[in-house]
This record gives structure tokens, C-alpha cells and sequence, in this order.
């Protein structure tokens, strides 16, 4: 029977449940010193939906034999409609107190991590590299009643150290286990990115396994408003949650 440590490529496509926690703050442009946008709780204040159920699919390759490359996709839209119960400035609207505000949350990340495996046996591999995370965020508010809307979108890439092993502890039985883990802070941008996933998979076939795992994926850059950027502001999201995935490898 073979496992992680022998496959050539896999296929995974995966079911995340998991919570979301996510703090958001649009700055209002002209970088006006002292003048700042609200924090906002974005499930609290805004409605949006703290338990969230989506896929996520990953591409596998190995070249020769100890490198491989990871290629992942994570993509998490919300909406959220509600009365707020405080003034909220949001880039450069004032939102008050009683109105019916509409928003929307979307963040995309495309990422692609490149592992050498120091250590490679048939039941155990363990591999070091770096991470490249195309980091896609837009956020917009709508006050219903008087038509008024603020948008703002914001693309960053970001590497990251990645570490990542696994092992065949049982004929059919493996665990794996990664984590990837970056923060900088340059011209103004403050930033840290860290997501962690433990699994337990089962190999029914040679080619075919089943598994469940854990995933933490936290996410954190805070802009200086009196910086000159196309994102000023904050954006925060931590989500984590059990996952049921497929997995097809050769």
C-alpha cells in the first residue's frame, strides 16, 4: 500500500466548516492626520455569518525525489444586512446609527508552496520550503435608504516558511501535518499570515483516500493612514474548523 510520502500527485478536494472572526477598518483617503476609520467587528456590527461551510480543492506534484509543490485555493464570500446601533465611518462615508446598511466581505488567496524533504523514507517524510500567498481582499457598505455605497479592494502577495511532514503509521492509516508562517512589518504595512492543518487519512484504495483533518488559517495586515496605499486600513481574519476531504493521488 502506498501513501503521502510515495505519491507522485494528488488531487484533494475538501468540506471546511469552521468559524470566522474578522476585523476590518477603511481609513478615509488624503490620509488626514489622526483621522482614522471605525473598527469594525464585521460579524457583530455587520451581520455577517460567523459559521461558514465551503470547499476548497489542492493540486500535488512531485519532481524527482524530494521536491514537491503544493498548489491551494481558499476563497470566502459573505453578505450581511442590519441596523447598526453606532455611527461607523467607513473610508469616506459616515454610516449613522439606524440605518440599513448592506456589505459585502470577500477574501481569495491563491497559494503555491515549493518543500525540498530532508528527510524521506517509505513511511515518513519531512520537508522544509517557502510559500507564495496572492492575497485578494474587498469590503463595501451600502447605506440602503439613501443609496450611498463605499468599496475598496486590496491585492498583496506574501511568502511565507512553510514545514510539512507526514506519516504512514499503519498499512492503510497516515497522518500529516504543515504549517506556513510569515510577518513583516515595511513602508508602513504591518502584516502576519499563519495557517496550520493537521489531518488522519484513510487509504481505501491505492489511488483513493478519505480523511478528516483541522485547519487554522489567521490573517492580519494593518495599513498606516498616513501611508500611501490602495488598501488603508485594517483587515484581520482568523478561521479555523474540521474539515472531511477526498483525495485521489498516483
Amino acid at each position: 500500500i502506498v501513501g503521502p510520502a510515495t505519491d507522485r500527485f494528488a488531487l484533494r478536494a475538501t468540506y471546511f466548516q469552521g468559524g470566522a472572526d474578522t476585523r476590518i477598518r477603511l481609513d478615509p483617503g488624503g490620509a488626514v492626520p489622526g483621522v482614522t476609520g471605525t473598527t469594525i467587528d464585521a460579524e457583530g456590527l455587520l451581520g455577517l455569518d460567523d459559521a461558514i461551510d465551503l470547499g476548497r480543492v489542492e493540486l500535488y506534484f512531485r519532481f524527482g525525489e524530494r521536491g514537491r509543490m503544493r498548489v491551494d485555493y481558499f476563497k470566502l464570500n459573505r453578505f450581511g444586512a442590519t441596523v447598526l446601533d453606532e455611527d461607523v465611518v467607513f473610508g469616506n462615508d459616515t454610516f449613522l446609527t439606524g440605518e440599513n446598511i448592506e456589505s459585502t466581505l470577500d477574501y481569495r488567496s491563491l497559494s503555491f508552496t515549493f518543500l525540498y524533504s530532508f528527510l524521506r523514507r517509505e513511511r515518513f517524510e519531512l520537508g522544509a520550503g517557502i510559500g507564495l500567498h496572492l492575497l485578494d481582499a474587498r469590503a463595501s457598505a451600502e447605506a440602503v435608504d439613501r443609496n450611498e455605497r463605499e468599496e475598496e479592494s486590496g491585492v498583496a502577495p506574501v511568502p511565507t516558511l512553510a514545514l510539512d511532514g507526514s506519516w504512514r503509521f499503519a498499512r492503510r492509516w497516515a497522518v500529516s501535518a504543515r504549517g506556513q508562517y510569515f510577518s513583516a512589518t515595511y513602508d508602513g504595512i504591518s502584516g502576519t499570515l499563519g495557517e496550520y492543518h493537521l489531518d488522519v487519512q484513510y487509504r481505501w484504495k491505492p489511488n483513493f483516500a478519505v480523511g478528516l483533518g483541522y485547519t487554522k488559517i489567521d490573517v492580519d495586515v494593518d495599513v498606516d493612514p498616513a501611508s500611501d496605499h490602495d488598501f488603508p486600513g485594517l483587515f484581520r481574519l482568523n478561521t479555523d474548523g474540521p474539515e472531511f476531504f477526498l483525495r485521489v493521488s498516483f
